[in-house]
């Protein structure tokens, strides 16, 4: 009994390591031709040993306002996901307690909106906002990031509301809380792992969309995803420059997921065990 189950153990931890080589390999490229000098980047074959050199971060940085250009980034991926979650989290609410025979219908008209493909409202939303003067602002983008990241968070979050009890309501509602003092203290502390999950998905694609920052932003709203590209163009690929870009705007997603961590393994694994 001994043998089989020390063989699948083996099987199990190649196939791991395996997965984990594979999905580690772009990273390693990443930092490693962030800090690899030009003149070796491309040779044959690659080299794994190399001095290693910091000119690339520099250039980011003094080359262009990389800084300004990640603060941008920020607020509109924290705005966006703030407002979003907030919004999200009422309508989901909303649909999850209200008992209508269409309230279904109503759902999947939110979820729609999400259904969109991006290239065909970028030229719509282009028009309105230099209408209304908010082209190349952290706020239109995220207007735009919240139209997309809302009905995300209606459905996320109606499936974590079901999942609370409403005989918890009612026994508030008879210790004389309100519908909003109920919904603040009692429902949606028991729905927090929902928030955490949603909170996740909506700053990642905030943070890394790339359509609507490059159409919607000019030099004062630009965001780090649309700075790295600024470094490719026709006469030349600056490699280093594009790679510790690429670095840096991994950081703080990562930093947002292990912030979230607690609640998002929960929220993911929530009703897995009865």
């Amino acid at each position: 009994m001994d043998k089989p189950s020390t063989r699948q153990a083996i099987l199990v931890y190649t196939l791991l390591a395996i997965i984990l080589i594979v999905f580690m390999m772009p990273i390693y490229l990443i930092v490693s031709s962030s800090v690899k000098p030009s003149p070796i980047m491309f040779q044959k074959p690659p080299a794994f040993i190399f001095p290693v050199t910091w000119e690339h971060y520099v250039d980011l940085f003094t080359m262009r306002p990389f800084a300004k250009f990640i603060m941008n980034s920020l607020i509109v991926a924290l705005g966006s996901t703030a407002f979003s979650v907030f919004m999200g989290s009422l309508g989901a609410y909303a649909i999850s307690r209200i008992r209508h025979k269409r309230i279904n219908d109503v759902a999947f008209w939110i979820l729609s909106m999400r259904m969109f493909p991006p290239i065909a409202v970028v030229v719509p939303y282009y028009i309105i906002f230099k209408t209304v003067g908010l082209l190349d602002t952290p706020l239109a983008l995220i207007i735009v990031y919240s139209t997309a990241n809302i009905p995300l968070t209606v459905w996320l979050m109606k499936g974590f509301f079901d999942e609370v009890p409403t005989a918890l309501e009612e026994a508030a509602s008879v210790d004389g809380y309100g519908l909003v003092e109920t919904f603040w203290r009692i429902t949606l502390p028991l729905a927090a792992p929902g928030l955490a999950v949603s909170a996740v998905f909506c700053f990642i694609f905030s943070w890394n969309e790339f359509l609507f920052a490059l159409m919607l932003t000019g030099s004062e709203a630009q965001t780090a995803t649309v700075a790295v590209m600024s470094f490719w163009s026709s006469d030349a690929v600056q490699w280093g420059r594009i790679m510790a870009g690429s670095f840096i705007i991994l950081i703080p997603g990562v930093i947002f997921v292990l912030t979230c961590q607690r609640w998002l393994v929960r929220g993911l694994t929530m009703g897995s065990v009865k």
